[in-house]
């Protein structure tokens, strides 16, 4: 059985424990409640970027004009070894998040790193990295991402991908990411990002209809196209980012949740066990007082 010190110092760790949680669980609400102020007000928008992406003739976009119009492209077009591909896995900055980072990291082993081991790989997310360099895996680049992302973090992401793209360094990027579907909830994904998926926007065998005027295009056609290419390319990346942000975020409030609540109930048994303790020895001790006088009544 415990003593009185030991129960005393068990909560008193428990106690800080419980203000460690409080105090994490309140910074993720508010970094949620922000980014999801964010989501939606850019959702719709980057999904309408992901529509237009699919109809734009990417292939145009790897001629050598265009890669030298492209923001951080690579300096050369190679001819891209059949079925190579660039894997981009998207995690957390920090644990104390329940399973999002294990579930993704198993996910990522299973899916991809033992069924694709000539690809390259890589990472966003200091978790990742780490995860990484477990693994004796070298990634071709690291990114940072805030808490909180930025558009122009974004922005330098999808530059660097689509640059290893256009080059011919690979035929397809696809990201790996916890998928936000709600507080509770996010699955591993893959996506393709490069090339572009094709949208549902128009019914399959459906003609487009065709244009009353030709479009004019200022300053030209190919430059248009390109800086389309490039502006629905960065808010894609700039929402996914959001979303897994979310999805981070989300897991880090409901585990410092669950660690608060059950560091709240330690506490409270923890001090009804310190004061029934005190109870019995006070008990105890009015007992002994008590015996102590009747005997020395009985002696006199």
């Amino acid at each position: 059985m415990p003593t009185m010190r030991e129960l005393k110092k068990r909560l008193q760790s428990v106690t800080t424990t419980r203000q460690l949680a409080g105090a994490m669980r309140t910074v993720s609400t508010a970094k949620y409640s922000r980014i999801s102020a964010q989501l939606g007000r850019t959702s719709a928008y980057a999904e309408a970027c992901g529509s237009l992406a699919a109809e734009l003739d990417i292939a145009d976009l790897t001629a050598e004009k265009g890669l030298k119009a492209f923001r951080g492209a690579a300096e050369k077009t190679v001819f891209a070894p059949p079925g190579s591909r660039i894997y981009l896995l998207i995690s957390g900055n920090r644990g104390l998040c329940g399973g999002y980072n294990h579930e993704l990291f198993n996910f990522f082993y299973e899916e991809v790193l033992s069924e694709y081991p000539q690809a390259e790989y890589a990472v966003c997310g200091r978790m990742a990295a780490e995860y990484f360099a477990s693994k004796g895996v070298e990634p071709i680049e690291v990114f940072e991402a805030s808490d909180v992302p930025t558009y122009e973090e974004a922005e330098a992401i999808a530059d660097k991908l689509y640059g290893y793209y256009a080059a011919g360094r690979a035929e397809s990027v696809y990201f790996v990411y916890q998928g936000f579907i709600s507080m509770m909830k996010q699955t591993p994904e893959i996506r393709r990002f490069l090339p572009a998926e094709q949208g549902d926007a128009q019914s399959e065998g459906e003609d487009s209809p065709a244009p009353s005027d030709t479009p004019i295009f200022i300053p030209d056609e190919e430059t248009v196209r390109q800086g389309l290419m490039r502006h629905c390319l960065d808010s894609q990346m700039h929402t996914l980012l959001l979303q897994c942000a979310a999805g981070a975020q989300a897991a880090t409030l409901m585990a410092m949740r669950s660690a608060y609540d059950n560091a709240s109930e330690s506490c409270q048994q923890l001090e009804t066990a310190i004061n029934r303790r005190r109870q019995a020895e006070v008990t105890q001790s009015v007992l002994e007082t008590s015996a102590d006088q009747g005997f020395d009544r009985r002696g006199n």
